[in-house]
């Protein structure tokens, strides 16, 4: 594909914003956020009936999915960008199948399909191992057909048309898609295919790229190719499209800044991608991406200012290489908003390597993170002359507020020095946010001793508006959270866990919320997996980012202790069996044990701060 090919593909690509409940059915699930485990595909090829053209050979899409001989696969993509968390090892290819109806046909049910018209629709190994670290693989995908469909294009697009569902939907545009899926779905199933819940419908006709929450991915074929496909997959991780914070429309269905993070593969067609066997690819996820989805280890992400530190130099090492051949930070979270630790700064840096290949030089990378209703969104910060990036020597400056003092909160980011050959920056940091402070619309009001003793509370001041009136007991409240700002992110992040929870940290990537009887200070969560207060993460390894309860630390600390005299030659000795927190986790326990850490990860969702929908207004499920 010609770089004038992908430029018009760009520019027509309608990608979707809605989900899927998983439940994937083995032994190690997938969960839905954090994202860790194996989750296998179904990849579905399928023909109208008056359309007999096959894009590609089933043989060549068992390649592009699970491949083992390249590194372009989109296996080998989720690996990478995981870190091996998440892998589709099982793929499934399937078919070629042909629908018994024409393509009109299809479109005519999709119309008439009530169900259909009343959703609103939006909308491979290699990507998203690389991305992820291995955290998120795909092992397991399987490729079914190509299956021919009885009818023909034109029989599907009347039989959408005909689909009421469909045709009461906010987007009826998707409902032949939607349609078309449906019936590639029952097509192949009726042939005896056995599918996996995550499915890929590759068509062979129309022009579009969706996903949507009942039958997954629809590709077809001018848009076969891995940053599409990957992008799909991603949509069903709970995350919607990127941003930045630049007043511009891309497309023109897009919003202000949507798909403009052009260092995410959620802004796909504007992103920095790059040529490989399977058409255009990458390039990876930006670092709340990542942080949200669990595929970043808890002890090299920062939480700036926990410590008491505020200006100082960090050394951060590029998100683009796997993360056990480097030792700095791998991001940075910077908070602004003293009543909402989740809004904050965050700063990462990128090389051109890998699923990275697409950039042109090492960048250091700011996103703001901000609550918006129920959701939190990621913009990338833009800096003069619409660079997305900071390079050596240069810097950002950004403003927060007056404090009640006149002196202005501020957050400095300085780029130091770059190292190429060992694939790190360092980078200057100041923050003077004081969450304690006044702002400059509030008036500063001291409490006297006795009434501290009468309210029994530790603050010695209150912030109140001097716009509004309000109950002098809510403001205490609120101070005296500002007052723990910082000593109550024991999560933190998009992780986070609700109050009395922390992260059961059996690694550094165990984002599970258990409960705990003490406070470890370095045991605090934070990030897009934060745990409530109260949990923290297991931290089994550096990519365990389940919220467990405190208590539960030391019974993991003693099991891994106690692993060798546990074992015989051939694995666990009797009682014992292997722990299996994750894939990788042979600790030999007992079967209590075993039984408590699988309820914990399929309990993960109760015990997290922010467990929603990112970069979108959208639900999740379980």
């Amino acid at each position: 594909m010609t770089a004038a090919d992908a430029g018009i593909v760009g520019m027509t690509l309608r990608l979707g914003l809605l989900l899927s409940a998983v439940v994937v059915q083995l032994r190690f699930h997938c969960t839905a956020i954090p994202r860790r485990g194996n989750e296998p595909w179904s990849v579905i090829l399928c023909k109208f009936a008056d359309i007999h053209y096959e894009p590609r050979a089933r043989e060549w899409f068992i390649e592009w999915m699970i491949g083992s001989n390249g590194p372009d696969t989109i296996g080998r993509y989720f690996s990478d960008v995981s870190n091996n968390v998440y892998t589709i090892m099982g793929t499934n290819i399937h078919g070629w199948f042909t629908l018994p109806w024409t393509r009109s046909e299809v479109r005519q049910m999709a119309n008439e399909d009530n169900e259909l018209q009343d959703s609103v629709e939006h909308t491979i190994e290699r990507y998203f191992s690389d991305v992820s670290n291995n955290v998120y693989t795909i092992m397991g995908t399987n490729i079914h057909g190509w299956f021919t469909l009885p009818w023909t294009r034109s029989e599907v697009r009347q039989m959408a048309n005909e689909d009421n569902e469909l045709q009461d939907s906010v987007e009826r545009d998707f409902a032949f898609y939607d349609k078309t899926k449906e019936l590639c779905v029952e097509l192949a199933l009726k042939n005896g295919e056995t599918l996996h819940n995550q499915k890929i419908t590759i068509i062979n006709a129309e022009h579009n790229a969706v996903y949507g929450k009942r039958f997954g991915v629809l590709l077809t074929p001018k848009l076969i190719f891995s940053s599409v496909l990957a992008h799909e997959m991603v949509h069903s991780f709970y995350i919607g499209h990127s941003y930045s914070d630049r007043n511009i429309k891309i497309f023109p269905h897009s919003r202000s800044g949507e798909y403009d993070d052009r260092y995410d593969l959620m802004s796909t067609a504007n992103a920095l991608m790059h040529p490989s066997t399977y058409g255009l690819s990458g390039p990876g996820l930006n670092g709340p991406h990542l942080d949200y989805l669990g595929w970043l280890p808890m002890n090299r992400v920062l939480y700036f200012g926990r410590d008491g530190r505020h200006n100082y130099t960090v050394r951060l090492s590029s998100l683009s290489i796997p993360h056990k051949g480097t030792i700095g930070w791998l991001l940075v979270l910077i908070p602004y908003d003293r009543d909402d630790p989740g809004n904050v700064y965050t700063v990462e840096y990128r090389t051109p390597n890998n699923y990275d290949s697409g950039i042109k030089q090492g960048a250091v990378v700011i996103h703001r993170i901000q609550r918006v209703g129920s959701s939190y969104y990621s913009m990338i910060v833009t800096h003069s002359r619409d660079y997305y990036e900071l390079l050596e020597h240069t810097e950002w400056v950004h403003f927060l507020d007056f404090d009640s003092s006149n002196k202005y909160q501020y957050i400095r980011i300085r780029v130091e020095r770059v190292n190429r050959r060992a694939h790190y920056a360092d980078v200057k940091i100041i923050s003077t946010f004081d969450p304690i402070a006044c702002r400059s619309f509030e008036l500063k009001k001291a409490l006297s001793n006795n009434e501290v003793n009468a309210k029994s509370t530790t603050v010695e001041h209150i912030c109140v508006p001097r716009s509004q009136a309000m109950d002098e007991e809510f403001l205490i409240q609120k101070q005296e959270k500002r007052n723990r700002f910082f000593d109550d992110r024991h999560t933190y992040g998009m992780n986070a866990c609700e109050d009395g929870k922390i992260w059961r940290a059996i690694d550094a990537y165990d984002y599970v919320c258990v409960d705990y009887e003490r406070f470890f200070d370095d045991r605090h969560t934070y990030g897009m997996n934060a745990c409530e207060d109260g949990k923290i993460w297991r931290a089994i390894d550096a990519y365990d980012y389940v919220c467990v309860d405190y208590e539960r630390l030391a019974t993991i600390l003693e099991d891994n202790q106690l692993d060798g005299t546990r074992r015989t030659g051939g694995g666990c000795r009797d009682p014992y069996i292997t722990r299996d927190a994750f894939v990788g986790d042979n600790v030999c326990v007992m079967k209590e044990e075993n039984m408590r850490i699988q309820k914990e990860n399929n309990d993960f969702h109760s015990h997290m701060r922010n467990y929603a929908f990112f970069n979108g207004q959208d639900t999740v499920g379980v």
